[in-house]
C-alpha cells in the first residue's frame, strides 16, 4: 500500500487525504472533501483507500479476509465513469468500485467476511437533488447495519449534500460531519488562475442562445479562426439545439468533418450524426496531428466526472456553456472539463460570469477557513454569496429557508415596451463651481438628469470616496441610476458582464442608428418598472466605491476613467454620466407575475 501510495498520488493529494483521514481519527464520521475540479480527487480517494488499509494493525493487514475494507460509490449510473473509477482506485487491492444502484449486491459479494470499513462517495452533489440519488439508503445502513463505518463525500460543490433538508441531508445525522477543503499545488489552473488571466467572457443574458446570432458568438469564432495552430472547442447547448448548432458552426466556416455531435438518443438529431466521447478523442488528436481544428457540441447531461486529458487540455481554444441555473450546473460542465494540471492561456471561456465570480468566493472563503469551518458559518456566508450575485443556487437540491421563492400564481398583465431615444455622454466636472451641460447635449431632460447626478456626488460636502450611493433630490424617481465602481467598471472579459464594455457596445450601436430596445439597457430594482424610469444614467466616477470589502480594486482608478474619456471623444474628467433617454413605444406584451408564497427549494 506504501508503494502504491508513493507512485500513485501526489503529495497534495496525499495531504489531503491524510487531514480527511485525521478528521475520522478525531471522531467525525463523516468528512465531506471539497476539491476543485480536475483536481486530483480520484488520487485523493486512492490515497484515502491507502491510508485505510495501512490504518489497520499488523494482524489484521496479515488476514487475507479483511483485505476488502473500502467501498468508493460512483453516484451516476455512468459505465465510463464507473469504468473510469475502477481503473483509478486498481492500485488499492483492498478497494471495490461500484454505483448507487448496485452499492447493496457489491456488498453482498465483496465483503463476506466484514463490512467495509470506510466508504467513499463521489460528486456528491448529485445526492439531493429530486432526479438523482438518496442518501437514506447509505445511512441506513451505516446506522442499522454498520455501525462503525465511516463515509467521506466528494465533490467540487458538496454544498446540497451538506445542507439539503430532511433525511438527505447529511448534517441531519448523528455523524459529527466536518469538512476538508483540498488546495491543490501551484500547477494547478483552476477557474480562480484562469479568471484572473482574463480567460474568461461573461455572456449576457441576451446572448446567451448559441444559435443566435450576437458578438460573443462573433468573437468566438473570430478566435477560433484567428488562432495560428491546431485546436477545438466545447460548444455546450439544450438537448434540442444541437442539430441546429453543428448548422451554425459549419456556416462559420468549418467543413462537415470537423464539428460534432457528442451524445446519444438527441431530439432532431440522426444516430448516425452522433459521436461517443471515445471517437471525439481520436478525431480531435487526429485533427491535432495535421494541424487542424474541430468542434464537439454537447447537451446538458455532458458534465460530471469527464476528464479530456492533458494533450487535449493543452490544446483546447475556447467553450460556450449558456447555463444559468445554479453555480454547480457552470463550474462543473465545460469550464471545470478544461481545469486541471496544464499551462494552457490560450483557451477563452464564455460562460455565466457571476457563476464565476460567486465560486471563486466560495473556495477563497473556503481556504481561510480551512483549519476549523464552522459549517453553520460557511451555509451563511455561501447564502450571502448567493444573494449579491442574483444567482439561483450552489447545487441542484439545496434548500434553505431564507432562500424560498414565491409560489407560482400566474397574473397577467399588459406592459409596454420602448425603445432607446436619445442619449448623451457628459463629463460630470465635480472640482468646477458650475457644470455647463448645454455644449454636450441641448436635450433638457437629460441636461436635468445629468445634474441631479452631479449634485448627488457632490452631497455632503462632496465629492467623497463612498459605497452604495443613491440619487438626491425630492424630484428624481424619473432617473435609474447604475454607481459603477472598481468592481463593475471592467473584470476585462470584454463581454456585456464589463459595465465599460457594455456601455461602449450599446453607444456605438445608437451611434450607427441601430434600434436597441430601452429595457435591455435597464434592469429597475424592487417595484420599480421601465415605465416609471425617464432615464438611464451610468455613471463612472473614481468617488463610487463598491461595498464588497473583499475585493483588492474597490474604486476605479483615475487613469482608467481617463482612458474612457478617450474612449468616448470627450475632455478628460474623474467622473462621467452616459445618459440614456427612454424613446417611442414599439410594442406591448404580456407579463406573467408570481405572488404567493410557497415552501418548495428555489433549487430543484
Amino acid at each position: 500500500m506504501e508503494s502504491a501510495l508513493q507512485n500513485n498520488t501526489f503529495s497534495h493529494q496525499h495531504e489531503a487525504a491524510q487531514r480527511t483521514f485525521d478528521k475520522l481519527n478525531q471522531g467525525s464520521r463523516a468528512v465531506v472533501l471539497a476539491a476543485e475540479m480536475q483536481s486530483g480527487k480520484s488520487g485523493i480517494s486512492l490515497a484515502l483507500a491507502c491510508l485505510q488499509r495501512t490504518n489497520l494493525s499488523d494482524e489484521q493487514i496479515c488476514d487475507k479476509r479483511q483485505l476488502k475494507d473500502t467501498l468508493y460509490l460512483v453516484t451516476m449510473a455512468d459505465t465510463a465513469l464507473l469504468e473510469q473509477a475502477q481503473v483509478d482506485l486498481l492500485p488499492a487491492r483492498n478497494a471495490v468500485v461500484s454505483n448507487f444502484t448496485h452499492f447493496r449486491s457489491a456488498i453482498a459479494r465483496d465483503f463476506k467476511h466484514q463490512p467495509p470499513k470506510l466508504i467513499i462517495i463521489d460528486e456528491c452533489h448529485y445526492g439531493s437533488a429530486k432526479s438523482a440519488i438518496r442518501y437514506r439508503d447509505i445511512f441506513n445502513y451505516l446506522e442499522k447495519e454498520n455501525l462503525t463505518g465511516r463515509v467521506v463525500f466528494v465533490s467540487a460543490t458538496p454544498f446540497s449534500a451538506l445542507f439539503a433538508s430532511g433525511e438527505d441531508s447529511i448534517l441531519k445525522h448523528n455523524f459529527n460531519t466536518s469538512i476538508v477543503f483540498h488546495q491543490a499545488s501551484n500547477e494547478y489552473r483552476g477557474i480562480r488562475q484562469m479568471h484572473r488571466d482574463r480567460q474568461i467572457t461573461g455572456i449576457a443574458a441576451d446572448q446567451r442562445n448559441f444559435c443566435a446570432d450576437s458578438i460573443m458568438r462573433r468573437r468566438l469564432f473570430d478566435h477560433l479562426h484567428s488562432y495560428n495552430g491546431p485546436g477545438w472547442a466545447l460548444i455546450r447547448v439544450p438537448p434540442n439545439n444541437a442539430h441546429e448548432a453543428r448548422a451554425v458552426c459549419i456556416d462559420a466556416g468549418f467543413s462537415e468533418d470537423q464539428v460534432f455531435i457528442i451524445g446519444q438518443n438527441l431530439k432532431g438529431v440522426d444516430e448516425s450524426e452522433l459521436t461517443s466521447l471515445t471517437e471525439f478523442k481520436r478525431e480531435c488528436e487526429s485533427a491535432i496531428e495535421f494541424d487542424e481544428k474541430v468542434i464537439a457540441i454537447t447537451v446538458a447531461s455532458f458534465r460530471a466526472g469527464i476528464n479530456f486529458g492533458q494533450e487535449l487540455k493543452n490544446h483546447l481554444l475556447a467553450t460556450w456553456d449558456s447555463t444559468i441555473a445554479n453555480i454547480a450546473a457552470v463550474v462543473q460542465a465545460n469550464i471545470g472539463r478544461a481545469c486541471g494540471y496544464h499551462n494552457n492561456l490560450n483557451a477563452i471561456h464564455y460562460t455565466n460570469i457571476d457563476a464565476i465570480s460567486a465560486y471563486s468566493e466560495i473556495l477563497s472563503h473556503l481556504e481561510l477557513a480551512n483549519d476549523e469551518p464552522s459549517l453553520l458559518a460557511i451555509r451563511d456566508t455561501f447564502e450571502g454569496i448567493c444573494t449579491r450575485y442574483e444567482i439561483q443556487g450552489f447545487d441542484r437540491g439545496l434548500k434553505t429557508p431564507s432562500l424560498l421563492q414565491p409560489a407560482v400564481i400566474r397574473e397577467k398583465e399588459t406592459i409596454t415596451r420602448y425603445q432607446t431615444g436619445d442619449y448623451a455622454v457628459l463629463p460630470l466636472k465635480l472640482k468646477s463651481k458650475q457644470s455647463d451641460f448645454e455644449q454636450y447635449t441641448t436635450n433638457q431632460t437629460l441636461i436635468k438628469a445629468a445634474n441631479i447626478v452631479r449634485e448627488s456626488l457632490l452631497a455632503d460636502e462632496g465629492p467623497i470616496i463612498k459605497a452604495n450611493r443613491s440619487l438626491r433630490g425630492a424630484d428624481k424617481n424619473w432617473i435609474k441610476a447604475q454607481w459603477v465602481n472598481g468592481v463593475t467598471f471592467d473584470d476585462y472579459s470584454h463581454s456585456m458582464s464589463s459595465v465599460r464594455f457594455r456601455t461602449l457596445h450599446y453607444l456605438a450601436e445608437l451611434e450607427a442608428g441601430e434600434i436597441i430596445d430601452y429595457e435591455t439597457l435597464i434592469t429597475p430594482g424592487g417595484g420599480e418598472s421601465v415605465e416609471d424610469k425617464q432615464v438611464f444614467a451610468v455613471v463612472f466616477s473614481i468617488y463610487n466605491l463598491s461595498a464588497q470589502q473583499e475585493k483588492y480594486k474597490r474604486a476605479i482608478e483615475a487613469y482608467e476613467v481617463e482612458d474612457l474619456c478617450r474612449e468616448l471623444g470627450i475632455e478628460d474628467d474623474d467622473s462621467i454620466v452616459v445618459l440614456f433617454e427612454r424613446g417611442a413605444a414599439i410594442a406591448e406584451h404580456e407579463k406573467v407575475e408570481k405572488r404567493g408564497t410557497t415552501g418548495t427549494s428555489v433549487f430543484d
